[in-house]
């Protein structure tokens, strides 16, 4: 979660701010879920950022109405979104963009160099930890393709390898038992948001880990997670009541820079 206060300030800006890294990566998903299958995106000062969302709106119509929308979709015209979050909690700064677009025409076209997130190579990704992929859905829970978040694949290769370490660490006769960097992985693991694609990645890591431990150990260990919990769909994506605006943001980072410069 941000580093914000109990009561956010009003702010002017058309552009909205998650409140989480999940409800991020839920609006994301579901903006692409809505059509916006194309992108762009990188990393920003947090300074520079209205000046970007300002040229994207006027060049792209990133804070079109509704109305505008749906008359632009009726002509073939692409439609934009633009979604910012903080990399870092604590600082506000820097911010991941990106922008989404739907198919069509349109000057984004001409300007940007958009990516197919359904193509393997182009991905939605949040850096090197998490990529926006079309999964099938298992036929007990309806079949068909969906949109998912899951953990990317040198990433997850890196998992892997530190649960092979950690569960088979210290199980020789001769050493005591010691579990503390198996634990802190695991609670790196439980942290991760709960979505369909980055559970069974959980369960098959937390299945290898507890077979590497069986067969390293002679007594098992009761603290591997039992449930993962699923991203709640129920809780709102922006906060409440005020929702934080990229101008508010903006100033916020600009006070925490200048206060730790101090």
């Amino acid at each position: 979660m941000l580093d914000l206060p109990s009561l956010i300030p009003a702010g002017t800006s058309p552009i909205r701010i998650p409140r989480s890294k999940a409800a991020t990566l839920r609006l994301l998903l579901e903006t692409v879920q809505r059509g916006s299958r194309y992108w762009t995106g990188g990393i920003i000062p947090t300074h520079k950022a209205l000046h970007l969302a300002e040229k994207f709106a006027d060049r792209y119509g990133c804070t079109a109405s509704a109305a505008t929308r749906s008359r632009n979709k009726a002509r073939g015209i692409s439609n934009a979104t633009l979604i910012f979050y903080p990399e870092n909690a604590s600082t506000l700064t820097p911010l991941r963009w990106w922008l989404l677009v739907t198919p069509g025409i349109g000057r984004v076209w001409e300007e940007e160099q958009l990516q197919d997130t359904g193509k393997r190579r182009e991905r939605l990704h949040w850096g090197d930890q998490y990529g926006l992929v079309h999964l099938q859905r298992d036929k007990k829970h309806g079949g068909g393709r969906h949109w998912t978040w899951c953990i990317q694949e040198a990433h997850y290769e890196a998992l892997e390898a530190a649960m092979r370490q950690y569960a088979s660490a210290h199980g020789k006769k001769d050493a005591p038992e010691r579990t503390d960097d198996l634990e802190r992985l695991l609670t790196t693991l439980r942290r991760m948001p709960g979505f369909h694609g980055i559970r069974r990645q959980q369960w098959a890591l937390y299945a290898l880990g507890q077979s590497v431990w069986d067969r390293t150990h002679k007594t098992s260990w009761p603290g591997w997670p039992q449930e993962i919990p699923y991203v709640d769909k129920r809780q709102p994506v922006y906060h409440r009541p005020e929702p934080l605006r990229l101008d508010v943001l903006v100033a916020m980072a600009v006070r925490k820079t200048a206060v730790e410069s101090c």
